[in-house]
């Protein structure tokens, strides 16, 4: 199988269609080369090969889609691959998403998918789209893409620690054809227990009952992995999303995000402390010119105040009984004027005797007891001090003390701050795309921890469920062996077990071979890459585990740990390009910067005997530093054709062209 063609539109920096057209091989001439800086878009080309052929979530999709075209309302994305198949058919996938005529603001759910695909030249027209989407999977198995269509990510994962081949097990056996042995055993199982239920005539209801029970739990079960699959492909697409912001981040501002964020949050600080530390001062020096002097006599002020309010009241108890006569005067003449209050009025001896109780009253007093006069204050004097007391008990005196601790620590902040900040200055665009990526990270980084924690609930559930149908699957295996059973079912069922009997010999046959195979083919591929090719004289796989070791000229073995980085990567390229030796598909290698951690002599050995023999169909994404033009001349025997992905950061726009970095 080969790949013809990709276009692309609206996914990420791909704004507009780009066409890619994969050059014809002669010969030997089987690779492709393709440039691009970092962030041009690599990585979002290996994307969308693996979305035009197996899809995506909507929201994945919809966090993907051009930024330009979405503030322009067009809501879509579009892929589509050509390829020629190994019986000489042509195959046209065609995969897009659009939100169609939705109103303004639409969601991911908004977004609705529809898949095409076409045989020479013959649309296939089928209402059910999982059937083709079926047919794509068998055509290019998801679980073997990864050893075909791998990146230094898919490198470092093999080369991380001496254990890493047994967490693939499952991609490796899907790889070696295991995976589908498997399969049918589980679906023998299935047909088996299906043909148990109608065994015998199943009247206990213990029986009955453990088979509901089994059926809850392994639809519970199956639901859960499925859950945790959808999980795990959000998970891996918002690691890609933050890897790219990173690295967008990086090579804007040469520098790493954490830095950045911690200058930006450390001038936060400065300012809020300076701030505050202003504000401190004008306080202290606010209540120490307004209410300190004062505040020392704080313990007088209740008796002053109740000194100054009883002298009032016993000077206008004085001025009341001096001016009795003409206040007396004053009331009569208001009852009677300008209307008597009386009707009939007052006659002159009702006025009279009215006039005396008044007069009386006035000269007496409210209260008969003489207060001796102490502070002898005039009404505005005592008004002004007791208002100046009403000021002094209200004010934020006792605050001083607080603030007084408070200015050497702001002080020592400030300093502190100082001597961490470094001047930087950066133009209000700069700052702009600094705010944009780092929101980026940050949302991507959240959901990546949603995304993990929810994983790992969903792997406990799973190791509960499992254990659960397993315990379920015997005790009603238990219950079915009291049951006696017509003769062409117990033929069956025992049929069924020597024919899963004969399946789990075959495998281990089968893993033995193919795992051999593996073996040879990865040893051969690493003593040609490998530096160190003298010191390593045999290379073993466990069939079981998949455990690699590495084993020298005396037989003793060699941990993967004890490797250099350089020699780990070799190894992980060579396990993988034995992985798709042994699988016997003949699929397209697509490599994206496999060189970015290796060193020149290593770099030599992949770009000479690596390269040109990796596969029928070889495209290589690189930038201008790892295939330099000492390694592009090298390539030149074996080059298709090459081209290079063009990023402008102004429009936030990616081209493809022909020609690598120096090609005119």
């Amino acid at each position: 199988m080969k790949f013809k063609r990709l276009t692309i539109e609206g996914y990420k920096s791909f704004r507009h269609l780009t066409e890619i057209t994969f050059p014809t091989s002669q010969d030997r001439k089987t690779i492709f080369l393709i440039g691009g800086m970092n962030g041009a878009g690599k990585t979002s080309f290996m994307e969308a090969i693996n979305l035009c052929l197996y899809g995506a979530k909507p929201d994945l999709i919809f966090n993907a889609i051009n930024r330009q075209e979405k503030a322009d309302g067009n809501y879509s994305v579009a892929f589509e691959l050509t390829l020629d198949n190994d019986d000489g058919a042509e195959i046209i996938v065609k995969r897009s998403w659009s939100a169609g005529t939705t109103p303004n603001h639409p969601k991911p759910k908004d977004l609705e998918e529809r898949l095409v695909v076409i045989r020479n030249g013959k649309r296939v027209s089928v209402q059910n789209k999982q059937m083709w989407q079926d047919f794509i999977r068998a055509l290019i198995p998801p679980g073997i893409t990864p050893f075909f269509f791998f990146d230094g990510e898919k490198i470092q994962e093999i080369a991380a620690d001496d254990h890493s081949e047994v967490r693939l097990q499952a991609s490796l056996e899907a790889a070696l054809g295991i995976e589908f042995i498997k399969r049918l055993a589980d679906d023998l199982a299935y047909i088996k227990n299906q043909e148990r239920q109608s065994y015998v005539e199943i009247s206990d209801a213990d029986l009955e009952f453990k088979q509901s029970e089994l059926k809850k739990e392994r639809s519970k079960l199956e639901r859960r992995k499925k859950e945790r699959l959808e999980a795990q492909e959000d998970l891996d697409a918002f690691r890609q999303q933050h890897e790219d912001a990173k690295q967008r981040f990086q090579a804007t501002f040469h520098t790493e995000p954490e830095a950045r964020e911690t200058l930006r949050e450390n001038e936060k600080k400065r300012i809020h402390a300076s701030t505050r530390l202003g504000q401190v001062d004008n306080e202290i020096k606010t209540l120490c010119e307004k209410a300190l002097p004062l505040a020392v006599a704080g313990k007088l002020f209740n008796s002053l105040k109740r000194r100054i309010e009883a002298e009032r009241g016993s000077i206008q108890q004085d001025v009341i009984r001096d001016n009795a006569a003409a206040l007396t005067q004053t009331l009569i003449q208001a009852v009677q004027e300008p209307e008597p209050l009386y009707h009939p009025p007052l006659n002159p001896e009702q006025r009279a005797e009215l006039e005396q109780r008044i007069f009386n009253l006035l000269s007496q007093g409210l209260n008969a007891q003489e207060i001796p006069t102490v502070l002898n204050l005039s009404e505005r004097d005592a008004a002004r001090i007791l208002h100046r007391i009403e000021e002094i008990e209200t004010s934020d005196l006792f605050r001083l003390t607080a603030l007084l601790d408070e200015k050497p620590r702001l002080d020592a902040e400030i300093q502190q701050l100082d001597y961490a900040l470094q001047p930087s200055a950066s133009s209000s665009s700069e700052r702009e795309l600094f705010d944009q990526l780092q929101t980026d990270m940050e949302g991507c980084s959240t959901q990546i921890g949603r995304k993990s924690e929810q994983i790992r609930v969903f792997n406990d559930d799973l190791l509960t469920l499992e254990k659960r149908t397993r315990d379920l699957e015997a005790e009603i295996s238990r219950l079915y062996e009291r049951h006696q059973g017509s003769r062409e079912k117990a033929e069956f069922i025992a049929e069924c077990d020597a024919i899963t009997t004969l399946l789990g010999q075959f495998t281990l046959r089968l893993r033995e071979n193919k795992v051999h195979l593996l073996q040879e083919k990865t040893f051969e591929m690493y003593r040609q890459l490998s530096s160190k090719s003298d010191l390593i004289k045999d290379l073993l796989i466990d069939p079981k585990t998949y455990e690699v070791s590495l084993h020298d000229r005396h037989g003793s073995a060699i941990r993967k740990s004890g490797l250099s980085a350089g020699e780990k990567e070799i190894f992980a390229i060579a396990l993988l390009w034995g992985l798709a030796q042994t699988s016997q598909l003949r699929l397209p290698i697509i490599i994206d910067t496999p060189l970015s951690r290796l060193d020149s002599s290593h770099r030599q050995h992949i770009v000479h005997d690596y390269f040109p023999n990796a596969g029928d169909q070889v495209v290589i994404l690189s930038t201008d530093t790892e295939v330099d033009e000492t390694y592009y001349t090298q390539l030149t025997p074996y080059l298709s054709g090459a081209g290079r992905l063009h990023f402008d950061p102004r429009q936030e726009l990616t081209t493809f062209q022909p020609g690598y970095f120096w090609e005119r």
